[in-house]
C-alpha cells in the first residue's frame, strides 16, 4: 500500500519528492519550522520519517494530489469557487423565479458587477488553511498527539488556526480561568516541541459589537500576524466585557465566531487583517477534536458522511453528538462551500486526521469480518465465468488505512478509527419523469460536464420510452449543478436492471463535494448498479475506485473501447447482481447508442 502510495503521490501526480521536503530544509513548508539544532538528529529524522509515511500512505487519487499541491504552492486561487459564484450570480440575473432560497449554498451569490471587478483586479496570494476546534484535552496523551497534528499540519504548508473550546470542565470563576490558560499553553508547548511554531492568544480576540451587545465579533489581526510569523494560532475562549469581566464563551458561539472571522479573510482582492497585505485565506477543512471519532445515529450506526442540505434533519433526529452536529452546521453554513468538516477523536492517532486533509474522500481504519457465504459464493462463480471480481465497498467510498493482513484476521472485527467528513451540500431532487425536470438545464449540465455536444432528440427520446417500460431515476443535486441519470434496462430471464447512464458535474461545482454526494445518493437509491466508460475516459480512476469490478470489451477494430462497471450492495437482505446479470447487462449496455455527437 505504502509503495502505492509513492507512485500515486510522487509519479502520477507529476511532482518530485523534493518538492516536497525543500533541499536544506527540514519540513514542507519553510515558514513554519523550528530550526534543527534546537533537536537531536535522531529525533529530527525520526519526525520527518513519520511525517512522510503519513502523507504517502493517503494514497490520494492524481487530482486530489495535484489539488493539495497547487493549494500550498500558492497557484490554487479558489478558481472553480469564482467560476461556481460568477454563475449563480449569472443565473440569479438571468432566471430569477427559478431559484429559491433553498437551492443556495454559502458563497453563492456574487454580484456581476463584483465579479467584473474582482477578474479586473490582481489577486492576492492565498494561505491555505484549516480551522482547528479543540474540545477537552483531559485523556492522557490527548496534547501531545494533538500537538503532533498541529506541527504535521503546520509543516506541509497548511496554516491551522486553533481555538480552544470551553468543554464545561471551566466555570468563568478564576480556578476556571487558569485551567483553560494552562491548556492553552500545555498546547503550544506541545507544537513547540514536535517542531512547530505556536502562539497562545489568550485575550484580544472576542469582542462584543458596541452597537449590538449580542454580536459577538473577532479581530482577525492577531490571527493574521501569527500566521504570517509562521506560528499556528491557538486561541482560548476567554472574552473581556465592558466592564472588563472575563467570560468564558460557549463552545457554538466562539466557534461561529472565529469561523466569521476566517471567511470574511478569503477575499481574493483584499489581504487578511494582520498578514502585512501578503495573504489572504483560503479555508479547506473545518476539523473539528472531540470526545467522539465521528456522528453516530440510533444503534450505533456510524454516519461516515453528511451532505447537511439534505441529510440534517435525518442524522439529527437520533443524533448521539447534537451539540457537535449543530456546531459543524452552523460554522459550516458560514465558510465558503468548498470548505469541508472533519469530527474525530481528540485521541486518534495524528496521522488518521492528516489524511483526511490532504484527500477528498472519509477515512477509515478497521478490520472487517469475512463477507457472508452468498457473496462468496458469487465471488467465485464469477471469477469461474471470467469476469474480475472485487471486494464490495460500502455505501460511501472510503481509503483503507493500516490494514495488516487481512487474511489472517479476516474474523476478527477490530474497534475502528474514524472519522466523519460533512459538506455543507445541496439539496437534491429525484424525478420519475423528464416533464418534471427543467430539460434545457439538464441539457447544459451534460454538455458542460462531458465538454461534447449532446444528441438531444435522441437522448431525451430514449429515457421518454424507458419511463412507460423499466422506469427512470434522475437525481439533481443543487440547481442543476450535479445530475445522476438510472435507467433500467431490460434483461432476459431477470428483472430491470439498473443501469448508470449519465453522472455529470458542472465544472464550477468540483471542489464542493458534489461528486461524492451524488454518489451516496446513487448508492442510496440503486444498492446495485452496473454502467459502462469509455477506455480513455480520465474518470476510470474515481471508477475503479467504487466499483466493486469491471471487465474490459475485447477490443474492435474502429469501433468504441468500454470498461463496464459494476458496484454490489453489501447489506443484506438487498439486491445483489448474479453473475448471468451482469453479463446479461454487458451485453445490453453495448447495444446503447452514444449519447454524444
Amino acid at each position: 500500500m505504502q509503495a502505492h502510495g509513492v507512485r500515486v503521490f510522487v509519479k502520477r501526480a507529476g511532482v518530485q519528492l523534493h518538492r516536497l521536503i525543500p533541499s536544506g530544509q527540514n519540513c514542507f513548508s519553510t515558514a513554519s519550522s523550528a530550526s534543527p539544532e534546537s533537536e537531536t538528529g535522531a529525533h529530527h529524522k525520526q519526525r520527518e520519517r513519520e511525517l512522510i509515511l503519513s502523507v504517502l500512505s493517503t494514497v490520494p487519487s492524481p487530482r486530489e494530489a495535484r489539488k493539495f499541491l497547487n493549494s500550498v504552492s500558492g497557484n490554487e486561487t479558489m478558481r472553480s469557487q469564482r467560476e461556481f459564484e460568477e454563475r449563480q450570480a449569472r443565473l440569479a440575473t438571468e432566471e430569477p423565479t427559478m431559484r429559491t432560497p433553498g437551492q443556495l449554498v454559502p458563497g453563492e451569490i456574487l454580484h456581476s458587477e463584483r465579479a467584473a471587478e474582482a477578474r479586473e483586479t490582481e489577486a492576492v496570494p492565498r494561505r491555505l488553511t484549516a480551522s482547528v476546534f479543540i474540545d477537552g484535552l483531559e485523556s492522557p496523551g490527548a496534547c501531545e498527539r494533538t500537538g503532533k497534528l498541529l506541527a504535521q499540519i503546520q509543516r506541509i504548508g497548511v496554516s491551522p488556526v486553533v481555538l480552544l473550546a470551553n468543554n464545561g470542565s471551566a466555570d468563568a470563576t478564576c480556578g476556571g480561568y487558569r485551567s483553560i490558560i494552562r491548556q492553552v499553553h500545555q498546547l503550544a508547548d506541545a507544537v513547540e516541541r514536535e517542531g512547530g511554531k505556536a502562539r497562545p492568544i489568550n485575550e484580544g480576540v472576542f469582542f462584543n459589537n458596541p452597537y449590538d451587545r449580542t454580536d459577538l465579533t473577532v479581530d482577525p489581526e492577531l490571527i493574521g500576524a501569527a500566521i504570517a510569523q509562521g506560528h499556528t494560532p491557538i486561541i482560548s475562549p476567554l472574552m473581556a466585557d465592558a466592564e472588563l469581566q472575563v467570560k468564558v464563551l460557549k463552545p457554538r458561539v466562539a466557534a461561529a465566531a472565529v469561523a466569521r472571522a476566517l471567511a470574511q479573510s478569503t477575499s481574493t482582492q483584499h489581504a487578511m487583517a494582520g498578514s502585512g497585505g501578503a495573504f489572504s485565506l483560503l479555508v479547506a477543512r473545518l476539523i473539528l477534536l472531540g470526545g467522539a471519532d465521528g456522528l453516530t445515529g440510533e444503534g450505533n450506526v456510524f454516519h461516515r458522511f453528511v451532505n447537511l442540505e439534505e441529510d440534517y434533519a435525518e442524522v439529527a433526529a437520533a443524533c448521539a453528538q447534537p451539540d457537535v452536529l449543530e456546531l459543524m452546521r452552523t460554522c459550516l453554513a458560514i465558510l465558503p462551500p468548498t470548505a469541508a468538516g472533519i469530527v474525530a477523536s481528540v485521541d486518534s492517532d495524528p496521522s488518521l486526521v492528516l489524511k483526511g486533509l490532504i484527500s477528498e474522500r472519509p477515512v477509515a481504519t478497521q478490520q472487517r469480518a469475512r463477507r457472508n457465504q452468498g457473496v462468496a459464493q458469487q465471488g467465485q462463480a464469477v471469477r469461474r465465468a471470467g469476469i474480475p471480481s472485487y471486494r464490495p465497498l460500502p455505501s460511501y467510498p472510503f481509503v483503507d488505512i493500516g490494514v495488516r493482513d487481512v487474511a489472517k484476521t479476516a474474523d476478527v472485527v477490530e474497534a475502528p478509527t474514524q472519522f466523519t467528513l460533512l459538506r455543507h451540500g445541496f439539496q437534491i431532487q429525484r424525478h420519475k419523469k423528464l416533464d418534471t425536470c427543467n430539460v434545457p438545464r439538464l441539457r447544459s449540465l451534460l454538455e458542460s460536464s462531458f465538454k461534447r455536444t449532446l444528441d438531444a432528440g435522441q437522448y431525451f427520446e430514449r429515457l421518454r420510452q424507458l419511463q412507460s417500460a423499466g422506469g427512470v431515476e434522475i437525481i439533481v443535486a443543487g440547481d442543476y449543478q450535479g445530475a445522476v441519470i438510472v435507467t433500467h434496462e431490460a434483461v432476459a430471464g431477470a428483472e430491470s436492471l439498473p443501469y448508470l447512464d449519465k453522472f455529470a458535474v458542472l465544472p464550477s461545482a468540483q471542489g464542493t463535494g458534489m461528486a461524492d454526494i451524488l454518489w451516496a445518493q446513487l448508492r442510496r437509491t440503486c444498492p446495485s448498479c452496473m454502467w459502462r466508460s469509455r477506455n480513455d475516459n480520465g474518470v476510470n480512476k474515481w471508477y475503479f475506485d467504487r466499483s466493486s469490478g469491471h471487465v474490459r470489451a475485447p477490443a474492435q477494430p474502429g469501433a468504441t473501447q468500454w470498461v463496464f462497471f459494476w458496484y454490489q450492495s453489501s447489506v443484506p437482505g438487498q439486491r445483489t447482481l448474479t453473475v448471468d446479470e451482469i453479463q446479461s447487462g454487458i451485453a445490453v449496455s453495448q447495444k446503447i447508442a452514444p449519447s454524444f455527437v
